[in-house]
């Protein structure tokens, strides 16, 4: 589970869980096309990490596309998750990033950057990344 509480007055929290779900959003159509294994891992992802309903799976996907929609590019998304997140946070990220890469059953080249390029931000090292893919 990621940093921060709940509690609705809790503005890291909410921003860090948006700024996560666009994260994993942004994989998705990297490779040209959003597939519906990819669109099932990510409700999954967001439901057990954030213990939240169907609901607001959607509503939190909904504000992820916004997030993704209003930065100008990954470094925007990734840059309050990198003072914010714990490593083993970022570890989690990365992983479920992996996770979504390889929903399709396939292993894009631009995936592979975006995962590799989220994780360089995020201070997480290049050893870790390989690991954290091959652990998928």
């Amino acid at each position: 589970m990621y940093s921060g509480s709940s509690d609705p007055v809790d503005p890291v929290f909410w921003r860090n869980r948006t700024t996560v779900a666009a994260l994993l959003f942004k994989v998705m159509p990297i490779d040209g096309e959003i597939h519906k294994s990819e669109v099932a891992r990510l409700h999954r992802i967001l439901a057990d990490e954030f213990s939240i309903g169907e609901d607001e799976v959607f509503s939190l996907i909904q504000e992820a596309q916004f997030a993704v929609d209003s930065a100008s590019n990954i470094a925007d998304l990734s840059k309050s998750l990198e003072v914010s997140l714990t490593y083993e946070e970022k570890l989690n990220l990365i992983s479920h990033m992996w996770e979504m890469v390889l929903a399709d059953g396939k292993l894009h080249e631009y995936e592979m950057l975006l995962v590799e390029r989220v994780a360089a931000l995020l201070g997480v090292s290049q050893k870790a990344v390989s690991s954290l893919m091959h652990n998928q």
